[in-house]
């Protein structure tokens, strides 16, 4: 067997040591600014000291090996170890002649997606080894459903009523910079149709976008922000929100600490009741649909 899966994600650090060559490693600094590293550690030690995005990453390629057990999977971090170049290094010593690329991130950005196969191009244009990539697999009905799935559980255990003015549906997405969009990044393009097909398999109810976790870079990035558009829901006299970390496929610091900790404060100091559905993660109904988009594309 010649070919393999590739599973790309952003990744992050598991334990305390781990966050300063992440942080590096993202910034693409070889010294962090005064204060930074203790701001995120002190951030990460309230989630229990790391990222769980490692090992859900783990769990996945765990479950597609086993399910997919004519292909060998693989998996490589952008920003953590291994490395897509330690790891295509070890796919080219096992005679992996071509290679399936899939993204874990929903949406391509200029520092998820684009920047995964980016990296992965580069290592790969000296060796002979034949790229592949699937890619867009947040646009199967399958996955819109997992989200609606979500969605309801968590109106369901907070009694919020999707179809009652006061219960409103914010989907939230990490901010980037608007330079990226304005040189061609499809990410909201993409968030923007992946909100299309997660809507037409819900009951009617109201919705919008919002984006959280904004970074320090200088400049103009993406609105509204998530804090300042609550405000604006609340005066149009919505009181229940639901959010739904649409950019995120997996749980880590931007939804267990950005939206479970800060903007439930925020909410809290409002008077707005606030709750999240989940996402995919590792769960047993991402894998079937996983599973079914590679066989699609790997033997369609």
């Amino acid at each position: 067997m010649n070919r393999a899966i590739l599973l790309l994600a952003y990744g992050g650090p598991e334990k305390t040591d781990e966050i300063e060559p992440f942080l590096k490693r993202l910034l693409r600094r070889d010294a962090l600014p005064p204060g930074l590293l203790a701001r995120v550690e002190k951030k990460y030690q309230s989630i229990g000291g790391g990222s769980p995005l490692p090992s859900i990453c783990r769990k996945i390629r765990e479950k597609l090996a086993q399910e997919l057990n004519e292909l060998p999977v693989f998996l490589a971090f952008r920003y953590a170890e291994p490395s897509i170049e330690k790891v295509v290094e070890e796919m080219e010593a096992q005679g992996i002649k071509q290679i399936f690329a899939l993204s874990l991130s929903p949406h391509s950005s200029t520092i998820s997606s684009a920047a995964y196969y980016k990296t992965l191009e580069e290592v790969m244009a000296t060796r002979k080894l034949e790229l592949v990539r699937l890619e867009n697999w947040y646009q199967e009905t399958a996955y819109n459903q997992l989200i609606v799935d979500r969605i309801l559980e968590a109106s369901r255990k907070n009694s919020f009523q999707l179809d009652k003015p006061e219960t409103h549906l914010l989907f939230s997405a990490h901010n980037i910079p608007q330079s990226y969009i304005d040189q061609g990044d499809t990410y909201v393009d993409e968030i923007t149709a992946n909100i299309a097909g997660i809507k037409a398999l819900l009951p009617e109810c109201t919705s919008s976008l919002a984006y959280q976790s904004k970074g320090n870079a200088p400049g103009a990035w993406l609105e509204p922000e998530i804090e300042g558009h609550l405000l604006k829901l609340k005066k149009r006299g919505c009181s229940n929100i639901i959010v739904v970390p649409i950019s995120f496929s997996m749980d880590h610091l931007e939804t267990l600490y950005d939206l479970d900790q800060e903007l439930k404060i925020f909410c809290n100091g409002e008077n707005l009741n606030l709750c999240r559905s989940q996402p995919a993660n590792a769960d047993d109904d991402f894998i079937d649909m996983l599973v079914q988009f590679i066989n699609c594309k790997v033997n369609g």
